[in-house]
């Protein structure tokens, strides 16, 4: 059974399943998780539904959020508008705002009697008091105005005083400097269960891919996910923006096969992670049977690069991935450095010292734009999957978001 399964049915499904009984209210629980991950889609589309259908589940970002009394405003506004089935807070938000700030240092059930002004809120109240889950999220997006502390005190009494759950999705290591001391600290006093949620990423491509609205790219999703698998990446939101792009492709140039699928899937994860967008190259393969491909993207060490674009022992552009995949972004970094440094056949430095350092200051600033073209432009190396025409494009519908007929 995969992780996301195994987490949902200890959640939701087994016997006395941990989110529906009552002997946790009162808890705090922390779902981790990599960044990327797909955390918030998980919790959101697996467990949050079902959790709806027998009582209030309560989703919170705290994304710009400044004070804690704007994080209490969307409980109480959430609590009445899934009560009500109705978006009326807009109606009645002054009711909400001119509670929400009196609440001060008071217990949160104080707060909540003064929201008891007629019975559709007092229910909404009543339900929150009675077993309701209440997640928060988005904590690497607060304004540095919330206290870390005060935040996660003020959540791990609310469990207290509503009698309820209080779910916090987040990465252990998203906090910074103090904000990470103080969160080491409050963690082992305020957090009662632990969950890491760590899908393949077979299980996020799947969960995302089954939205309805990606049916029309059923027949292609074993080769997107193929491409996908090749970056190695496990990120949701650009597997979203992926199936995205590939439902409009389909949508407008109508074209789409599995070599377009690739680098149109490599081209956009190039492009969000790395802000690079490569230019059509071609592998260049000599008489001796080495290949060189050329990209000379790095001016100051353009001619040091490219003698690492080389694969020696290849005759064609399977062989030459095949042999690039064996050089780690580490081992083709250390090799640049070798470069710079190395002397000639009269033990005579290629730089001088000051060229040296200016090379290796700059190439240590650029180590990600480097790796990055190592690994798609020669580990990955997809440009050439297509038509030069077909590439460009890819490649301007990648940079611009603009694709036409």
């Amino acid at each position: 059974m995969s992780n996301s399964e195994t987490l949902k049915k200890y959640l939701l499904t087994k016997e006395n399943p941990y989110l529906l009984d009552d002997n946790n209210n009162g808890k705090t629980i922390m779902l981790s998780g990599a960044w990327g991950s797909g955390k918030t889609h998980f919790w959101q589309n697996e467990i949050e539904p079902k959790l709806k259908e027998t009582q209030i589940a309560i989703y919170v970002s705290l994304y710009g959020k400044e004070s804690i009394n704007e994080i209490k405003f969307d409980i109480f506004k959430e609590a009445y508008n899934s009560q009500i089935k109705e978006d009326i807070i807009s109606k009645s938000a002054s009711l909400f705002h001119s509670v929400a700030p009196s609440f001060g240092e008071k217990s949160l059930t104080d707060g909540f009697e003064k929201l008891n002004t007629n019975a559709k809120t007092k229910k909404a109240t009543e339900l929150l008091q009675q077993g309701s889950i209440i997640c928060f999220d988005d904590f690497e997006r607060k304004s540095e105005k919330i206290n870390l502390n005060d935040l996660f005190g003020f959540i791990s009494q609310l469990s207290i005083d509503l009698n309820c759950k209080t779910v916090i999705i987040l990465n252990s290591d998203v906090f910074t400097g103090k904000e990470a001391k103080v969160f080491s600290n409050v963690k082992e006093k305020t957090i009662s269960k632990f969950f890491h949620f760590n899908p393949t990423i077979e299980e996020l491509f799947k969960s995302i891919s089954e939205n309805s609205k990606y049916a029309i790219l059923n027949d292609y999703k074993e080769d997107i996910l193929s491409a996908i698998k090749e970056t190695e990446e496990l990120n949701a939101r650009i597997y979203i923006q992926v199936l995205d792009n590939c439902l409009e492709w389909v949508a407008v140039k109508k074209v789409f096969d599995a070599n377009i699928i690739r680098v149109l899937i490599l081209s956009t994860f190039n492009f969000i992670l790395n802000h690079i967008i490569l230019d059509y190259k071609n592998i260049t393969f000599s008489s001796n049977n080495s290949a060189t491909l050329r990209y000379e993207l790095i001016p100051l060490l353009s001619f040091i690069y490219r003698r690492y674009g080389i694969v020696s022992s290849v005759s064609d552009k399977k062989e030459y991935r095949t042999k690039s995949n064996l050089i780690t972004n580490e081992i083709f970094v250390q090799s640049i450095l070798q470069s710079i440094t190395s002397t000639d056949s009269n033990n005579k430095a290629r730089f001088t010292d000051k060229a040296q350092e200016e090379y290796i200051n700059w190439l240590m600033m650029n180590k990600s734009t480097i790796t990055a073209l190592h690994k798609y432009g020669h580990q990955l190396y997809y440009v050439s999957d297509v038509s030069e025409d077909m590439y460009n494009k890819i490649k301007n519908f990648i940079k611009t978001g603009i694709l036409l007929p």
